[in-house]
C-alpha cells in the first residue's frame, strides 16, 4: 500500500493510437502510387485482417510484404503498423520495439521520429519495465528544438524512471528541477513524488514537510485523501497516535477502502486506550 507506485500518472497512461487511422494512410498510399496486383492485394486483405480483429494474422501478412522489399516510404507505414499491432492489439513489446526502431532508421522526418520515440518511451515504461531505456526515449524527446507540447510530462516521466529504479539522489534532481517552475504542468504533483521518495527513506520529518506544502496547493479530493493517508502512516510509525487517528477519521468518508480506515482506526483506539492503563 505505501508502495502505491503511481499508478494514478500512469494511467495516464497509455494513448492507443487507432490502427485504422495508419490503415487510411494505406488507402491514400495505394490509390496515388502503381503498386503491383500481388502486394496491393495483401494490404487490402491486412487491412480486412485488422477490420475483423485478426491482428496475427494481419501482422503475418505485412510482414510478407516486407519480405519483398517494398520501397521506403510503403517499408516505412508497414514497420510502424506492425509496431501498432504488436503492441496494442498483441502484446508483443520486443516485435513492437524492433518494427518502431526500424521506423526511425527509415526517416529523419521529426515528425515519424518524435511519435516513434514516444511508443518506445511508453512501451518501456508501461510495459517492459525498462525504465534506462525510458529515461533515454524521454531524454531524447525533451531535447527537441523548439520544445514539443508534452515537455512537461516527459521530464516528470524521466523523474518517475529514476524513482523506478530506486535512484533517489536523480529522482529528487528531476523533482526539484520541475519545482523551480512554477507554471509546470506537474508543478504541484511533484511535491507529492518528492514526498514519497523522502516517506519510502524513511526520512519522515522531510517527507512531512514537502506535503505540508503539497497539501497547501493539491485541489484535488483523490490527491488530497491518497497524501492524508500517507502523512496518518508517517504519525503512527512515530507513535504520535492522536495525530494518526485524526487524520484517519478525517479521510474516512474518501478514502477508496474504508474498511482499511476502520482496521486503522480500531488499532489505533486500542492502542490509546491500552496506554491509558
Amino acid at each position: 500500500m505505501m508502495h502505491q507506485k503511481l499508478n494514478n500518472l500512469n494511467i495516464k497512461s497509455y494513448t492507443r493510437v487507432v490502427v485504422l487511422t495508419t490503415t487510411l494512410l494505406f488507402v491514400s498510399f495505394i490509390v496515388s502510387c502503381d503498386f503491383t496486383p500481388p502486394i496491393n492485394r495483401k494490404i487490402i486483405d491486412a487491412q480486412n485482417y485488422i477490420t475483423e480483429q485478426k491482428y496475427n494474422k494481419a501482422a503475418y501478412l505485412y510482414e510478407d510484404i516486407l519480405k519483398s522489399n517494398p520501397g521506403p516510404e510503403l517499408r516505412l507505414k508497414i514497420c510502424y503498423q506492425l509496431g501498432e499491432l504488436y503492441s496494442i492489439y498483441l502484446g508483443e513489446y520486443k516485435k513492437s520495439i524492433y518494427y518502431y526502431n526500424e521506423v526511425k532508421d527509415l526517416t529523419e522526418d521529426p515528425l515519424w521520429l518524435i511519435k516513434t520515440e514516444e511508443k518506445l518511451a511508453e512501451i518501456n515504461y508501461n510495459y517492459s519495465k525498462k525504465y534506462k531505456d525510458a529515461i533515454k526515449n524521454y531524454t531524447k524527446l525533451s531535447e527537441f528544438t523548439p520544445k514539443l507540447k508534452r515537455y512537461d510530462y516527459f521530464q516528470l516521466q524521466i523523474a518517475l524512471s529514476y524513482y523506478y529504479l530506486s535512484d533517489s539522489e536523480n529522482a529528487i534532481k528531476q523533482l526539484t528541477q520541475i519545482q523551480t517552475d512554477p507554471n509546470h504542468e506537474f508543478f504541484i504533483r511533484s511535491f507529492y513524488y518528492l514526498g514519497l521518495i523522502y516517506f519510502e527513506k524513511k526520512d519522515f520529518n522531510k517527507a512531512l514537510f514537502v506535503w505540508s506544502e503539497y497539501l497547501k496547493r493539491e485541489t484535488k479530493k483523490e490527491y488530497i485523501v491518497q497524501a492524508k493517508f500517507l502523512v496518518a502512516n508517517i504519525y503512527e510509525s512515530t507513535e504520535n497516535l492522536k495525530m494518526a487517528y485524526d487524520i484517519y477519521y478525517s479521510i474516512a468518508n474518501d478514502y477508496p477502502n474504508p474498511d482499511v480506515i476502520q482496521n486503522r482506526l480500531t488499532a489505533l483506539y486500542e492502542r490509546r486506550v491500552s496506554r491509558r492503563r
